[in-house]
């Protein structure tokens, strides 16, 4: 079986407890498996985002540099489109049966997302902490380092506040992150709990107790050698992990500089930190040692350097894998009474409990043994079996078969990257031939029914919220010249603002100039697409009525000039509509496009529109073979020198396409919202794509909430019923 496991840090490079565990499961796993390791590292002196392979003990590991930025924004804590882009590619790229999660920190909530439904792949995940559900990861209120109830946005909200210093923090954030992880949630098959705290947690918090198992941590028991029953000749006391608040480390200190007697305490961790130096600074002295940071493989030799090992927490550990790495090997241990590790330790029987963040009662209990030494000898074995590597790995093996991969999925991203915002309907300078709203044959429904242009606000709403979720472009209206909207201006200075990029469907006219609009548009612009008909006057003009063809000629060059003399890498496109008209016009231009050092031409067949356009569509007998031949040419004039797109054959003999042989290149990548605010899932004119449903309005539902939405999710599998689906000429072949 192909695994890929995640974790946000992976040995030698993260060293604590679930880094150190999926190592371990990693390496029993390669033993039967092809294992694959997708984490994240932090080195600011590597690009960011830079990936490089490595492959230790059978494992290939792909690592992906991730520091955090100089100023992070809530969003940036769970979600980072870069990081599901590069997961994406390594998925791609080892096309794994499976995909088992160990924690999502520094990378990003949307993977197990883009494991199920871009992929169809079974996701497994190990519940580590509370982060899924917790901000911060520990449900702990750094204010006042109390135990924080079952999460809720009025008390995450003040948390988040105080953790941020952002005293205006809005609790419309918490929502946002509560509602996604709902969604994240729904694409986990299984959950596996190493603690009945973190089980029933979970539980608590609504996730389905069918696809939670409780299953503890494994180890490799056989590589920690059981000791002896006898003590340090000097009494010692050992602390092993991260060096942070949360574990309780200067509650250790304060309470070990209060005993009396002969014993030793022993601290090994990286202490690299502002909160590591400060307890050095203060405890280090001949009784108490500092000895730094330590590899997992150097397990045993920092056993054997304490009598009893010391678990501080101050916070509801889930199951630490220090105390049963100590159990293993016949160390006793003294542990918070409350969480994963009172769990593990049953006080007075294998070993010692004090009450949780209480120093006085940890300190009294450390005296005892200082004061009787020899009583920790008479502790019984480890009541709670330490779990063996191989019986975890059986566990996980027996859920990754249970599970079965999906041969074909429709893939359904995250969230829309791009969004199409019809921004104004009906404000138009030209009425092309061709057009479902300015024709003349279709002018006087747009008297009956004039639409209003969109709210800017609701564009603000989507791009916001979408923005951190991948979110990568927007096209404002298709349907009118778009550079007309009251608030284009505006528009740019968002795109901008999200560092999002525009696409642009626009006719050359340049209302107010191309001076003015050219440099603008060049700060955001991905790819503009320059509506075109013709070469020639003439014919231009009699498809895109109220066109000047020089003009517009002129403002195409102007803008191509510009973008070179900047060095922008946006690309420029024509555009036009194949029909009888122009048919034996597209050759002259592709010439022009050339010459011009244009990227693309572009083109749609006809859609019909009005019964005037009998004559012009060339998917008939008459027509087809006069498009063959032009298509041809058409190639022949751009090879080596500029693509073409959706210059293809027509053939009228070959069956109608149906939905096993195709797929919508829209579906589940692209989202456009009408001018009033409601949602709309596919391009095709407005009264069609109607018929597809009522997908609801950003007034009433966010754009994510309808996204992941049961409708939204039920068309996708059921795609290709609609009539209207199985005519469309824009759909591709698999």
């Amino acid at each position: 079986m192909r695994i890929m496991i995640v974790i946000h840090g992976y040995p030698p490079f993260y060293m604590a407890g679930s880094e150190v565990y999926t190592y371990n499961l990693a390496r029993e796993l390669a033993k039967t498996n092809d294992v694959f390791v997708f984490h994240r590292i932090e080195d600011k002196k590597l690009p960011l985002y830079k990936c490089f392979d490595a492959e230790e003990n059978g494992i290939k590991i792909r690592y992906v540099n991730n520091y955090e930025p100089e100023s992070p924004t809530f969003y940036d804590k769970y979600l980072n489109p870069r990081i599901d882009y590069e997961f994406r590619r390594y998925v791609s790229l080892v096309k794994p049966d499976v995909v088992h999660i160990g924690h999502l920190s520094h990378l990003s909530t949307q993977i197990p997302i883009i494991a199920k439904r871009e992929f169809g792949l079974p996701v497994l995940f190990t519940i580590h902490d509370f982060w899924m559900f917790c901000h911060r990861g520990q449900l702990i209120n750094p204010e006042n380092w109390e135990i924080c109830p079952l999460p809720n946005t009025h008390q995450c909200t003040h948390c988040a506040a105080f953790h941020y210093q952002k005293p205006d923090f809005v609790s419309e954030l918490i929502r946002e992150r509560e509602e996604h992880i709902k969604h994240v949630i729904d694409c986990i098959d299984v959950f596996f709990a190493p603690s009945h705290t973190l089980e029933k947690f979970f539980v608590d918090m609504g996730v389905d107790k069918n696809k939670i198992f409780y299953s503890k941590y494994g180890f490799n028991v056989s590589k920690i050698c059981k000791r002896p029953k006898q003590l340090h000749d000097t009494i010692t006391f050992g602390f092993m992990g991260r060096i942070i608040y949360t574990k309780g480390v200067h509650l250790l200190c304060e309470a070990f500089s209060k005993l009396n007697g002969n014993a030793r305490l022993v601290i090994w961790g990286d202490a690299d930190n502002d909160y590591g130096k400060e307890l050095i600074s203060k405890y280090t002295n001949k009784n108490i040692e500092f000895k730094g940071s330590y590899h997992t493989d150097d397990l045993q030799n920092v056993l054997d350097s304490f009598d009893i090992l010391v678990c501080p927490s101050i916070w509801l550990e889930n199951a630490p894998l220090v105390i049963q790495e100590a159990q293993s090997a016949g160390i006793p241990v003294l542990t918070s009474n409350k969480g994963g590790m009172s769990e593990l330790v049953h006080d007075g029987e294998d070993g010692y409990t004090f009450e949780l963040g209480n120093a006085d009662d940890l300190r009294s209990k450390m005296q005892k043994i200082v004061d009787n030494p020899q009583g920790i000898l008479n502790l019984k074995a480890p009541l709670e079996k330490v779990r063996s590597i191989k019986e975890d790995t059986d566990f996980c093996m027996l859920k990754y078969n249970e599970l079965s991969k999906k041969e074909a999925v429709y893939p359904h991203r995250p969230a829309p990257w791009r969004i199409t915002f019809i921004t104004n309907p009906d404000k138009c300078n030209l009425h092309c031939k061709m057009c479902d709203t300015f024709s003349a044959d279709n002018r006087q429904r747009l008297k009956e029914n004039h639409r209003p242009e969109m709210d800017f606000s609701v564009i603000e709403k989507a791009v916001s919220l979408l923005a951190p979720h991948g979110l990568k472009e927007i096209i404002p209206s298709t349907m009118g010249e778009p550079l007309l909207y009251s608030h284009f201006e505006e528009l740019l200075a968002l795109c901008k603002r999200h560092n999002i990029k525009m696409n642009l469907t626009t006719n050359g006219t340049f209302p107010k100039g191309v001076e003015l609009w050219a440099e603008k548009l060049l700060e955001v612009i991905s790819d503009v697409k320059f509506s075109i008909n013709g070469i020639s006057s003439e014919i231009n003009e009699k498809i895109m009525c109220g066109i000047d063809t020089r003009k517009q000629l002129q403002n195409i060059k102007y803008y191509l000039n510009l973008r070179d003399r900047l060095n922008k890498t946006s690309t420029v496109t024509l555009q036009c509509t194949f029909m009888k008209s122009n048919l034996y016009e597209l050759k002259n231009i592709i010439l022009w496009a050339i010459e011009n050092g244009v990227d693309r031409v572009k083109g749609h067949h006809l859609w019909k529109t009005s019964d005037s356009l009998d004559d012009e569509m060339l998917r008939t007998i008459e027509n087809a073979p006069l498009w063959n031949a032009v298509c041809d040419e058409c190639h022949e004039i751009a090879k080596g020198k500029i693509k073409l797109e959706n210059f293809t054959p027509i053939n009228l003999n070959e069956p109608q396409l149906d939905d096993s042989n195709t797929f919508c290149q829209f579906l589940g990548n692209e989202l456009w919202i009408e001018y009033d605010g409601s949602y709309q899932i596919c391009c095709c004119p407005s009264e069609v794509r109607k018929e597809f449903g009522d997908f609801g309005n950003i007034k009433d539902i966010s754009p994510l909430e309808m996204w992941n939405g049961a409708q939204y999710r039920t068309f996708i599998e059921n795609w290709g019923d609609s009539e209207n689906c199985k005519k469309c000429n824009m759909r591709r072949a698999r």
